[in-house]
């Protein structure tokens, strides 16, 4: 325990209710520099060593990051890959999105594009393999089957997963029945052939006790084709009824469920379905939370109280969020508010206060509520925080997993396996088709301008920027706001008036967000307050 081991200092006394200055005080953002330094050059000094990252040695990737353009439209071909059924399509394809304007291409790919007959054949051969060795490098099969000698590799490596079904939002019941089933098939296959395998001791519990071996991640918003949040009630009931198989299956055999988190539209579902499904059914419960929406606060705190009302222990998997593109977009074409940070240092900033919010609600002994934390990031500075913060409120590194993306950050899992930490894989199971959505949204993390492994592991960046404290004071306006703020006049859809209206362009007033609980509670009563007028019945066409 070379990087975290406590210091002989006196213990520090944190509010309850978490307060940015107090708990990253000096003293603790100090902490936290010591942490995240030596474990980012743990990190690099596997660069090459361990788990070597094909996947930055990929060419394609390497181009992707040097060229925007080529990047999005080597994405889009990705994505239409798996409906591609002979060479011949391939190469067409790959000619339609890599000619276009601006894209500057390899000098390789260049030639095998205008190559014809072996050549060309040759070419497409190799694309394929390389998009195919992409896609494994992420997903671990189809089926519990087809998945389980990658997931004991996995566990050989001393890191234990979870397993996600790739596909979600199903749009009729026989589509959610499948879906249902195919939980199913993962929880009665997957525990009995799971136990059979050798003992890990850090990996089979925390600071508490005994944990399941087998960790299956659900999307809810695959296993209800009703699922409305205008209808919030009936859709929780509706979900709740599709998932009480599942969750009764999961009681028994001792697997962990861990709700995913999806678009902000379900997450007041999300949030209201787990605490239902807690309250009802005594399974081994575990949430995925978003730091990057704008409520992750109050959010956490929610989960808190919940928890500690109920005395229910439940582990909180704290992600930064994968849908910013989608959100941002909506939110602007609907009208609405924009639920995530627009800065990506107010996510970060974000993420350590929940962070510290969950540390400060882990229960200290058997018999009590709480929050056990299950941190989801690549970030060494987020790593180091939680690790810090274990510190001030003293408690065992083993009450803290962390928790990373299979096929991603080699060198990172194998710093904090040598440091004893316990370490689980978010591996996704499932056909290659809905698999496409998944890879493209990791190419994309891992090649943005912002992605922090790219930043430390590629582009070497400085550590003291890698590490900088995002609990920082802006001086503009959150873009985000000023994008809702400055509508009328950027989309100028008709010019002002003087003296109508409120002098600015016409606008179109927004549609009611209905995942908004103020949205449905207003939008009851206005229904519930109206009248409809009183008409004379006729009943006849001779009345008529």
């Amino acid at each position: 325990m070379a990087f975290f081991k406590r210091k002989n200092t006196p213990a520090q006394s944190v509010p309850s209710e978490v307060n940015i200055h107090s708990v990253f005080d000096e003293a603790t953002e100090q902490r936290i520099l010591e942490i995240g330094s030596k474990l980012l050059d743990h990190a690099r000094a596997k660069k090459q060593s361990w788990l070597s990252t094909a996947f930055w040695s990929d060419k394609l990737m390497d181009w992707a990051m040097e060229d925007e353009e080529f990047k999005i439209q080597l994405f889009r071909f990705v994505d239409t890959f798996p409906m591609l059924v002979t060479p011949e399509q391939v190469h067409e394809h790959l000619v339609d999105y890599l000619t276009q304007p601006n894209v500057k291409l390899p000098p390789g790919l260049s030639i095998g594009l205008k190559a014809g007959g072996l050549a060309q054949g040759t070419m497409t051969k190799t694309v394929t393999s390389q998009i195919t060795k992409m896609a494994k490098r992420f997903i671990a099969g189809t089926d519990a089957a087809s998945a389980l000698p990658e997931l004991q590799t996995i566990w050989k490596e001393g890191v234990a997963f979870s397993v996600d079904l790739l596909g979600e939002a199903c749009v009729s019941d026989n589509e959610a029945e499948a879906y249902r089933q195919r939980y199913l098939d993962l929880l009665i296959n997957l525990p009995e052939t799971v136990s059979s395998w050798e003992e890990n001791s850090t990996l089979e519990n925390d600071h508490l006790g005994p944990i399941p071996r087998t960790n299956i991640s659900i999307k809810i918003s695959s296993l209800f084709a009703n699922t409305d949040p205008i209808a919030h009630d009936a859709s929780v009931n509706g979900l709740f009824e599709a998932l009480r198989p599942i969750l009764e299956e999961a009681e028994k055999n001792g697997t962990l469920i861990n709700f995913d988190m999806e678009q902000f539209e379900y997450k007041d579902l999300t949030l209201n379905l787990f605490m239902k499904c807690c309250d009802e059914i005594n399974f081994t419960a575990g949430l995925a939370m978003q730091a990057y929406l704008r409520s992750g606060d109050e959010d956490a705190k929610k989960i808190i109280e919940w928890s500690k009302r109920t005395g229910r222990v439940v582990t909180v998997r704290l992600v930064k969020g994968a849908y910013w593109d989608y959100e941002t977009i909506h939110a602007e074409e609907m009208g609405w508010p924009v639920p995530v940070w627009s800065r990506k240092v107010d996510t970060d900033a974000c993420f350590e206060r929940m962070t510290a919010l969950f540390i400060e609600s882990t229960p200290k002994s058997q018999g009590v509520g709480g929050v056990k934390l299950a941190l989801g990031s690549h970030n060494i500075r987020s790593i180091a925080t939680a690790l810090a913060l274990l510190e001030k409120y003293e408690l065992p590194i083993e009450a803290l997993e962390l928790q990373m993306l299979r096929g991603m950050a080699d060198q990172l899992k194998a710093a904090v396996l040598e440091e004893g930490l316990r370490l689980r894989e978010y591996v996704p199971v499932g056909e290659m088709i809905p698999g496409m959505a998944y890879l493209v949204r990791r190419l994309l993390e891992n090649t943005s301008n912002e992605s922090w492994l790219r930043s430390s592991f590629v582009d070497d960046a400085d550590t003291s920027i890698l590490l900088a404290s995002p609990h920082i004071q802006h001086t503009n306006i959150d873009p985000g706001i000023q994008r809702i703020e400055d509508a009328p006049e950027r989309h100028h859809l008709s010019p002002a008036v003087e003296g109508l209206g409120d002098g600015r362009p016409f606008f179109t007033e927004a549609y009611r967000d209905f995942s908004m609980l103020e949205d449905r509670e207003n939008f009851a009563a206005a229904i519930d307050a109206s009248t409809v007028p009183k008409v004379t019945l006729l009943a006849t066409k001779e009345d008529a």
